[in-house]
């Protein structure tokens, strides 16, 4: 617990310190919470999921011995910072740690929060306690950013010289931010694309990431680099996360300047060259000191080069030429040489006073026109190139001892597309510095070099022409360059541009670029949503959207035209929105769009995704690639967001009645179309059903529970639905880990939990005074309404642990009183802090609706019904909490608009290594372990057996039934497992899944006890109907739910779809199954029948997750395959050995009579990398190749009805399902003999036990039949309340 100290003023006038009393809560006096912790040093190293080559490797890390290795690679790829090899890379926890809760500290002090240096010093000793211990987390913004010289916010951005390339030639992008070049055409890797907005991102450290080739890159360790993979492959990744090796992409653009060309200035450039080649400017030590600059030529047609740029530049000046003598009779050489003030403003115009080592390329050439460009590189290239003709090759050279010099050649000749490589000579002589080289060697680049530079004497013009007649390589437009090195340059200021594309070259290499926003029925407020979305997103945050103040489509504009309707404008963002996060998210984008219900374009809005979906369905029928990260995916529209519909009381009241409704113009608000509610709320329905959107966000319970309507109206929500409040605003969020607070008599540690909601309200309001946010209005609403969004993880866990089934009363007492003092605790600390440091600037205005909702909290937490002795507590602590918040409100205000709200902790989840994510319930029974070393184990969750002893189980039945589920992945049947105990065991997926409803009501059992709102999805199986969606949308406004999305499994494109009528398996439920009929075939001895010398196969050439190989499947003559053999990898390698081997295994099982729908039920769904997507349109997602050998081997050899017992269809019959039509109809056309198998010796199984049978294994594995594959490690995801998480890497699909 905290006090707030004060006293009577002091002598002079002078007030003591007013701040907050901290107590501590884990912590010792004199005992720094690092030294009570053993801490161990581990190797973190991140493998390629395709060809096992090393991602990410990071040695000698340090983490607490508790940390499961999963957290701490997470962390350490994700939230250390500095170039991974430097001395700057942060290695210890401890060092993330004290970066974050350090600036925290600091903070407070200097804001007056901490009474005293010992206040402050307990505050710093408990977060980091807290944060070590993994009891709660804040989210991935902070551990990106918190305590580094950059904005405290996710910016990525590069220093004031970063070229970035244009067609007016290469521009610094300071110097387009301070032009804020909005409009200007810069490059990407796909043509041209323009800047949508600039932005100086203050002071941040740099990289520079050198490459073999000796091209470089400076950027931040977050900006988000392309990282090839292959010719055409590879994703966007932070640069932070690069290491030696990796690859970067090349792309060959040509810059040919947007300024007229001036001949006296091609005259200068060329001149200015040839100082800095071979000349010389400066003052000579004599009795002439004027200044002097020389040049040298050793051929007439050099001579007569620089008299030319002489006559033009200095037509008056006079100049002195003299023989040299030279120990090479055969040269002319001759020294030029002028001298006077009048020279003054050349050598200052182009920079020529540096000399030797200091030397560089004069800036104004990176953006001249071409042929001034071309004068200045033909001057350096005569003076000091050459041609060095090889036996093979041919290359074209220039060596210089200024290494910067030699760098800005290598930039000046991207403007003619020319690909050079930079490097180094060593002189063996200890009194000499080495020289720089810059080669160019494909005869493509040579030939450019030749037609648009070349030399100036015909001699070495000459050889270089004689170089074409030998055998080259053309130019390609693409290269991929290795890294060779990264340097850490320091802090720099730095800069940052957003594109319409979401990406740029920086140096012709290829780069990129939580928040509420407001949309006016103005051209240009919608122009401003596509800038800001864009600079949102670039930063890695999402953003949520209501478009409902714009006019629809039936609408007049004031010219007399028509309106566009909002759904036309969403086109353009999602179209941003899909190129920005092409870097490696998945279809489920950071971003939420929401519509009004009564908006006259509802209808429009409700059915976009589902029709996309069916034109997903059929190009990728037709043979397009169109799964996730697909190259035909970007043809498809509004895939990029979730859709949610804003509906109103009075609307759902007008369902219930079936009454009509009145959809209203934006301008007036007069009907203009008046609608079935029913019909209306059928079709959101049906969307759902097809394509799980869209969602719903219930408008009138939202508002009623808003603390500041006198600002403004809650419009929208941030993508994930948790947070809902004014437009232009954001959250800073924060996530308690509830298994923490289970003491080891199964009792919850009240108190405990109440210091740690006190402590970490104070840090998170304390972050708000020091953070940065995306735009302006974002920054100005969050710092004024200050809104905090506490949550927890591991309820899931928490519940099950304490033998509360998920889905019962007792489940949602527990989590409903924890919620409820949760948010107690938060605004009482809020009102406190209001007392030390004033209440937020919009509570004045704001104060009497702001209290009416404390009211309602409390008066909700009075009518909670408590239903056991653990409950009880909580909840009388509860409403202590919150009868002296209302005290403490009414006296002081509050600090904060917002305090709690349930996000889906997905990064951070497993940071803390929560078993479960948010309000979510356990996904299965059995989870993955990773293994020092690398590999996994499978194992049972460890709140099982604590269940068990919790519900009375003996030692000895605890580990029977552990055993049971291990080898199942379900406790029905369990032994000595009593049947009334069967539902704690219940989880999201599996043989025992929760009931949608029952997802729903837990989130009723939470909602009023929230500020903010909850983020889950309420998963139905395949089999649920429009009606079933319908019930779960109605009963989520009853029960006082402020948002609701729905996935109805196998939805969306993916995987195949699985069969299987809901009216018979309502059916089955009230019939005993059916033992199946099992024909006994007496076999005394299996004999293996040998294949014919001559025999019909068939060769598949396939890929799996990137990974190429071959299967031929031979087959009997009569009936029935015989024979596979299996080609991957080259012929001696590892891979290539077992294929081979376990070719020859099945094929002699073939032969002795198995099956082949017995090898399928063993390998079909079998996980191991390298998986992912095909190039089969029949199969285009596999778990492993096993997967894809099986399934191929399925709908190659086995009929229809065999296959759909397993749930494996073809392109065509997936077709035909969803047309309606009997896909077995498709089997006519096929030749039956083809698909002959040898006789079963067993028999088939029924389609109940076949589809129970793959549940299970998703239940084992944790992930949904669809869930996306992470694109960063090719893992597939699991849910993460409305998003997925990978537990691979740490990635999400737009959630931190």
């Amino acid at each position: 617990m905290t006090e707030t100290a004060s006293g009577s003023v002091a002598r002079g006038g002078k007030r003591p310190r007013k701040g907050l009393k901290m107590k501590r809560i884990f912590t010792k006096p004199g005992v720094h919470p690092y030294d009570e912790i053993q801490w161990e040093r581990r190797d973190v190293v991140m493998t390629n999921w395709r060809d096992g080559s090393v991602n990410f490797e990071q040695r000698g890390v340090e983490f607490p011995v508790f940390w499961s290795i999963n957290a701490a690679n997470i962390v350490t790829t994700k939230y250390f910072r500095g170039a991974v090899g430097t001395p700057q890379r942060e290695w210890s926890l401890k060092e993330l740690i004290d970066r974050v809760v350090g600036v925290y500290t600091k903070t407070g002090i200097e804001h007056g929060y901490f009474a005293s240096d010992e206040d402050a010093e307990i505050f710093d000793h408990e977060l980091k306690h807290a944060l070590a211990h993994q009891v709660f987390a804040f989210n991935s913004p902070v551990w990106f950013n918190v305590g580094t010289q950059s904005p405290q916010q996710v910016s990525a951005c590069q220093p004031y010289d970063a070229l970035v390339s244009t067609p007016g030639g290469l521009v610094p992008i300071g110097k387009l931010v301070e032009d804020d070049a909005v409009g200007a055409k810069v490059y990407d890797a796909h043509g041209l694309t323009r800047v949508l907005a600039t932005k100086a991102n203050g002071v941040k450290d740099v990289l520079r990431l050198h490459t073999k080739a000796g091209y470089t890159l400076d950027v931040t360790a977050d900006h988000l680099v392309w990282k090839a993979t292959g010719d055409g492959t590879g994703h966007f990744v932070e640069a932070g996360t690069l290491r030696s090796g990796d690859q970067l992409e090349w792309h060959r653009r040509e810059a040919f300047g947007e300024g007229e060309i001036d001949f006296a200035e091609v005259s200068e450039a060329a001149l200015a060259g040839w100082l800095q080649s071979d000349g010389f400017v400066g003052q000579y030590d004599g009795t002439n000191k004027s200044l002097t600059i020389e040049a040298m030529t050793v051929t007439p047609a050099e001579l007569a080069w620089v008299t030319k740029a002489l006559d033009s530049v200095f037509p008056e000046v006079h100049r002195k030429e003299s023989a040299v003598e030279t120990q090479d009779t055969s040269l002319d050489c001759r020294r030029t040489r002028l001298y006077g003030k009048v020279l003054e403003s050349f050598v200052d115009k182009w920079d020529l006073r540096r000399r030797g080592t200091e030397m560089e390329v004069p800036a104004q050439l990176f953006t001249a026109p071409l042929p001034t460009v071309a004068a200045y590189l033909r001057s350096v290239f005569q003076a000091e190139g050459f041609v060095a003709d090889r036996d093979k090759s041919t290359i074209v050279e220039v060596d210089m001892i200024s290494e910067n010099l030699i760098r800005g050649m290598q930039r000046l000749l991207l403007r003619f597309g020319i690909y050079a490589r930079v490097g180094f000579k060593k002189d063996a002589r200890e009194d000499r510095k080495g020289c720089w080289t810059l080669r160019i060697q494909s005869a493509g680049d040579r030939r450019a070099f030749a037609d648009e530079i070349g030399f100036i004497d015909p001699v070495k013009a000459g050889k270089l022409e004689r170089g074409f007649d030998k055998p080259g390589h053309p130019t390609r437009s693409t290269k991929r360059l290795e890294i060779d090195r990264i340097e850490d340059l320091g802090p720099m200021e730095v800069y940052d541009i957003q594109t319409e594309s979401g990406e740029y070259l920086s140096g012709n290499l290829r780069v990129h670029n939580c928040f509420i926003l407001s949309v006016d029925d103005e051209m240009e407020s919608i122009l401003e949503w596509y800038k800001e979305e864009g600079v949102i997103f670039k930063g890695g945050s999402g953003s949520g959207v209501n478009l409902s103040r714009i006019r629809s489509s039936k609408e007049l504009l004031s010219s007399g035209g028509t309106a566009s309707g909002p759904v036309s404008f969403m086109r353009g963002a999602d179209a941003s929105a899909g190129t920005i996060k092409s870097g490696g998210a998945t279809r489920r984008a950071a971003k939420m769009v929401v519509l009004d219900v009564d908006h006259p374009d509802i209808e429009e809005f409700i059915e976009t995704k589902a029709r996309e979906e069916d034109k997903i369905r059929a190009l990728r029928d037709a043979g397009y690639d169109m799964d996730l990260g697909g190259k035909d995916i970007v043809s498809v529209q509004y895939q990029n967001a979730n859709n949610s519909v804003r509906v109103s009381e009075e609307f759902m009241r007008a369902v219930e009645k079936g009454e009509e409704f009145g959809l209203r113009a934006r301008l007036t608000g007069e009907v203009i179309e008046k609608v079935e509610a029913k019909g209306l709320f059928r079709k959101m329905a049906k969307a759902a059903w097809e394509c799980a959107d869209p969602g719903v966000q219930y408008d009138d319970t939202i508002n009623d529970w808003h603390t500041t309507p006198e600002t403004g109206r809650i419009t929208a929500s941030n993508p994930c639905s948790e947070y809902v409040h004014l437009d232009n605003s954001s959250c800073n969020l924060a996530s308690i880990n509830l298994l923490k607070f289970l003491k080891d008599d199964n009792t919850f540690n009240v108190a405990d939990f109440v210091k740690l909601t006190e402590l970490i309200i104070t840090a998170m309001d304390i972050s708000i005074t020091f953070a940065d946010f995306p735009t302006e209005k974002i920054g100005e609403t969050t710092r004024a309404y200050r809104q905090l969004g506490i949550g927890y993880a591991n309820l899931g866990a928490l519940l099950m642990a304490t033998g509360h089934a998920y889905d019962s009363e007792g489940g949602r007492a527990v989590a409903g009183a924890i919620t409820s003092l949760m948010t107690g605790v938060s605004y009482r600390r809020s009102a406190e802090l209001a007392g030390v440091v004033g209440p937020y600037d919009g509570y004045a205005r704001n104060a009497e609706p702001h209290k009416r909702v404390m009211r309602k909290h409390a008066a909700a937490n009075d009518d909670l019904r408590t239903a056991g002795s653990m409950d009880v507590k909580i909840h009388t602590e509860a409403s202590r909490q919150w009868s002296e918040c209302l005290k403490l409100g009414e006296k002081n205000g509050y600090r904060n608009a917002q305090a709690s709200l349930l996000a889906p902790t997905g990064t951070i989840g497993l940071m803390m290594d929560c078993d479960t994510t948010g309000i979510e319930p356990d996904l299965a029974l059995v989870k993955f372990k990773k293994l020092v070393g690398g590999g996994s184990m499978q194992i049972v969750n460890q709140t099982i057996p604590r269940a068990l002893k919790q519900l009375g189980y003996q030692q000895e039945q605890v580990e029977a039934i552990v055993e049971y589920i291990a080898e199942h992945g379900h406790i029905v049947d369990a032994p000595g497992l009593r049947q009334e105990h069967y539902e704690v065991f219940d989880c999201a997926m599996g043989e025992r899944a929760i009931a949608p409803m029952g997802h729903v009501r837990m989130m009723a059992a939470t909602q009023p006890f929230l500020s903010g709102a909850i983020s889950k999805t309420v998963n139905l199986p395949e089999s649920a109907t429009i009606d079933d969606i319908e019930q779960v949308y109605l009963e989520g406004w009853k029960l006082g739910l402020k948002a609701l999305a729905v996935y109805r499994d196998n939805c969306k494109v993916g995987q195949p779809l699985s069969v299987g009528d809901g009216s018979k398996k309502d059916a089955s439920k009230s019939e005993e199954p059916k033992e199946p009929e099992v024909k006994v075939i007496e076999v005394n001895r299996p004999t293996r029948r040998r294949m014919p010398n001559q025999r019909p196969s068939m060769t598949t050439r396939f890929t799996v997750g990137g990974a190429k190989g071959y299967m031929t499947a031979s087959s009997y003559p009569d009936d029935g395959l015989g024979e596979v053999f299996l080609k991957m990898s080259k012929q001696g390698s590892t891979l290539a050995g077992v294929m081979d081997a376990f070719s020859v295994a099945i094929s002699i099982g073939l032969q002795y009579g198995v099956p082949l729908e017995t090898y399928m039920s063993k390998f079909v769904n079998m996980r191991f990398e390298p998986a992912g997507m095909t190039d089969d349109p029949d199969i285009r997602m596999a778990t492993s190749v096993m997967d894809y050998i099986f399934r191929r081997l399925a709908l190659d050899h086995l009929p229809y009805d065999e296959r759909a017992a397993l749930g494996i269809f073809s392109a065509a019959e997936r077709t035909a399902q969803q047309r309606g039509e009997d896909p077995a109809a498709l089997q006519e056309t096929v030749d039956r003999e083809a698909l002959a198998q040898s006789a079963p010796i067993e028999p088939a199984q029924p389609k109940e036990q076949s589809g129970k049978a793959e549940l299970t294994l998703e239940s084992h594995q944790r992930f949904t039949a669809d869930a996306p594959l992470c694109m960063t490690c090719g893992t597939k995801m699991r849910p993460a309340g409305s998003c997925y998480v990978c537990e691979g890497c740490g990635s999400t699909s737009g959630c931190s």
